[in-house]
């Protein structure tokens, strides 16, 4: 909104420039154009939070980067994504309006493509993935939430877990890239329940952003934006903290309570009516 806002101002200055001609300035017809590429653009939180009424997830991984499939350990009867699942329910529950959610569950309805080669990836070359194997594009009525697991780590930060990455402005539909060896690594002595937890915590974090958690696109009812480390959350105990700790691997009971969004992230979620 406040891009939005900034833009209009400029139209409005550009066109005062401008009055005294016959003609639309180039640089507001440039102006212009972004303005409607961002309003045709489903791919917004405004968006995702008014006329959706359903939302999947899609999911392709690098050979060697497969997700954990099946289910916990721990809770025996509960399958690895439905974390996922459930945490995308509760976020578009009590609209007034169903959303319908669909998430994969098994590598074969998920899907693979070949061995990268790399060790090592820049953000552009994790974005040449995506024309190559999204098969599904969102609309003002159904998102498509893009999740691709690869080996290797990010060039910039070789600790990132998973980051999530959308076009200039916010035009593009955000992309979720999965480090599968840090999430293998990310402590020392995992165990395969933990490292289940650990990679379905972080999958929800970076949808959550995704969906425009924290002060991304969906804005703020109170003061838990933790600036020091951009959009996330100062609740320690929240999904959206900027920090995916041992300590909080450990507590998450996917059995029990499967959902891993504060109730500060969930009021502005409940609170935001585009």
């Amino acid at each position: 909104m406040f891009f939005r806002a900034l833009l209009l101002l400029l139209i409005l200055l550009c066109s005062n420039c401008e009055n005294q001609k016959g003609e639309t300035s180039p640089i507001l017809q440039g102006l212009l154009a972004l303005d409607y590429l961002i309003l045709s653009d489903p791919d917004r939180s405004s968006v995702y939070f008014s006329t959706t009424r359903s939302a999947s997830v899609e999911i392709a991984y690098e050979d060697g980067a497969e997700p954990n499939t099946g289910n916990f350990a721990v809770a025996p009867t509960t399958s690895v994504w439905s974390v996922t699942e459930s945490n995308l329910i509760n976020a578009f529950a009590d609209r007034g309006y169903t959303v319908n959610v669909t998430v994969p569950t098994d590598l074969s309805s998920m899907s693979e493509f070949p061995d990268q080669g790399r060790s090592t990836w820049t953000i552009n070359q994790l974005l040449a993935l995506v024309p190559k194997y999204k098969a599904e594009d969102s609309n003002f009525q159904s998102a498509k939430f893009f999740v691709v697991f690869v080996k290797g780590s990010l060039a910039e930060n070789s600790g990132v877990i998973a980051v999530t990455v959308s076009g200039a402005f916010g035009i593009g539909a955000p992309t979720v890239f999965v480090f599968k060896e840090i999430i293998n690594h990310f402590q020392d002595n995992l165990s395969p329940d933990k490292v289940r937890k650990a990679e379905q915590m972080t999958v929800t974090h970076e949808l959550g952003h995704a969906l425009g958690l924290v002060n991304t696109g969906i804005p703020l009812s109170s003061d838990h934006q933790d600036t020091a480390h951009g959009n996330h959350c100062t609740n320690t105990s929240c999904g959206m903290y900027w920090a995916l700790g041992d300590d909080r691997v450990d507590s998450f009971s996917p059995g029990t309570n499967p959902l891993i969004f504060g109730s500060e992230c969930i009021t502005d979620i409940r609170d935001y009516t585009p």
